[in-house]
């Protein structure tokens, strides 16, 4: 997929960006969108680090947008409608739904970190045929916005997600092309949606954390303790080592790690080491004994079943298939 998108040099002269549920994100050379099928549009806009980027943007009847930042970091500026915040800033690991409907502004990125950002359109009428049977269980403004009454702009930020952050990676570095490419594309497409909306329909029904807001320094011993429970995928320390490694408690820690990571200790571990399992059998140097080995795990049927359930094929069976695939 990388090869498909024009490294582009951006002008001083602002790009205009477009936004269609037909063709996603459109105006500047470094976005590359795909109409993966009818109703649901991939763009994708990666570093372009011949100059910064500015460019301008207006939206009438706007799509529903799906937005992840994958990397770097961007700032939309709005000059008529949006949020109330006339400024955002989005950061590596920042992703949310938006309508802005009448909506005015732009898009400024640093020449020191530039942003690969990916969007996903996806129109009412494909979301509401997964919801036909019980529209209730959606977010009453997130409902309304579907049945066409579109009023006041909409953000919503979701939290950040070791899962998401994969699954935008497994996206950036398809390995297929032609057919297989769209199939591919828009199953992750699809399984972004579907984590998206998920944590959308929690934080609106109060499931939020009860526990208080970490200070700035606890979330920093947070990410630090991630840094170094998947330095060494093969011995990971101990919780209770890990807590005393960044200087917390152990009931801080696994409290601390769900409210930034949204998930345990255990599970983060466990979705990283598939994740890099994938990887290794993914560039195809690797057997399944020495990726199972490599990323922590000591017995290969336990290997299997957790990659089966995870990537719906035992890991054999991938590697197989990325073989066949670099056959000339």
């Amino acid at each position: 997929m990388q090869n498909d998108i024009p490294d582009g040099r951006v002008s001083g002269k602002p790009d205009r960006l477009r936004f269609s549920s037909e063709g996603g994100v459109t105006g500047a050379s470094a976005i590359q969108s795909c109409l993966l099928r009818s109703g649901l549009t991939l763009s994708i806009s990666r570093p372009c680090l011949a100059a910064p980027l500015k460019a301008s943007f207006e939206m009438d009847d706007a799509p529903i947008q799906f937005g992840f930042t994958y990397s770097g970091k961007n700032r939309c500026i709005y000059s008529v409608g949006g949020p109330k915040a006339r400024s955002q800033e989005m950061q590596a690991g920042s992703n949310g739904i938006f309508h802005l409907p009448k909506t005015r502004g732009s898009i400024e990125q640093s020449y020191e970190c530039p942003p690969c950002v990916i969007g996903i359109i996806a129109s009412p009428e494909l979301l509401c045929s997964y919801f036909a049977e019980d529209m209730t269980q959606l977010p009453e403004p997130f409902r309304k916005k579907l049945e066409g009454r579109r009023g006041e702009a909409m953000t919503w930020f979701g939290p950040r997600s070791q899962a998401k952050h994969h699954l935008l990676s497994q996206i950036l570095n398809c390995p297929f092309k032609g057919g297989l490419r769209k199939l591919f594309l828009e199953s992750r497409a699809m399984e972004l949606l579907t984590l998206q909306l998920h944590d959308y329909i929690r934080s609106e029904k109060g499931a939020a954390p009860e526990s208080p807001p970490l200070c700035p320094a606890d979330v920093e011993r947070i990410r630090h303790a991630r840094d170094i429970l998947v330095m060494d995928l093969e011995k990971p320390p101990r919780l209770s080592a890990l807590a005393q490694l960044v200087g917390i408690n152990e009931k801080k820690l696994k409290v601390g790690f769900r409210q930034v990571f949204d998930t345990s200790v255990f599970a983060y571990l466990r979705e990283y080491r598939l994740q890099r399992a994938f990887e290794l059998l993914q560039q195809g140097e690797n057997n399944v004994t020495e990726a199972a080995f490599a990323v922590g795990y000591q017995s290969l049927s336990h290997f299997s079943q957790a990659f089966r359930e995870r990537f719906g094929m035992l890991p054999k069976q991938f590697l197989t298939n990325q073989r066949r695939l670099r056959i000339p």
